[in-house]
C-alpha cells in the first residue's frame, strides 16, 4: 500500500533552526536501567562481569591465577577492564592469559 510522501515545510526560518541549540549536560539518574561497570575493580564479582566471564569460570581461572603468581586467597588484586591484574601497584599478569 502506497501512501503520500510526508509534507516538508518550506518555511525553515531561524525559529525552527537548530543552529542556536545548546548542548545539555547528561546526568545519570538512579532510575537508569543501564549497568555501569568500572574500568578497574578489586571485587571478584564485578571483575567477572567486567571481563566477560560467568562467575564459575572466573573462579576457576582465579584459583589457577593467584597461586601461579605467588599469591594467596587473601591477597587482594585489582583487575582492569583489559584483563591486566595488579597487586600492591605491581603488574602481575593478564587474567585472560590464564583462561583455557
Amino acid at each position: 500500500m502506497m501512501g503520500k510522501a510526508p509534507r516538508v515545510s518550506q518555511n525553515l526560518d531561524e525559529s525552527t533552526s537548530l543552529a542556536h541549540a545548546r548542548p545539555f549536560e547528561y546526568v545519570l539518574d538512579d532510575l537508569s536501567e543501564s549497568e555501569r561497570l568500572a574500568a578497574s575493580t578489586n571485587n571478584p564479582n564485578c571483575a567477572a562481569k567486567m571481563l566477560g566471564y560467568d562467575r564459575k569460570t572466573f573462579g576457576d581461572i582465579l584459583h589457577k591465577f593467584k597461586p601461579g603468581n605467588g599469591l594467596g586467597p587473601a591477597d587482594n588484586v585489582i583487575w582492569h577492564d583489559n584483563g591486566d591484574v595488579y597487586f600492591k601497584g605491581d603488574y602481575i599478569g593478564n587474567f585472560h592469559d590464564w583462561a583455557d
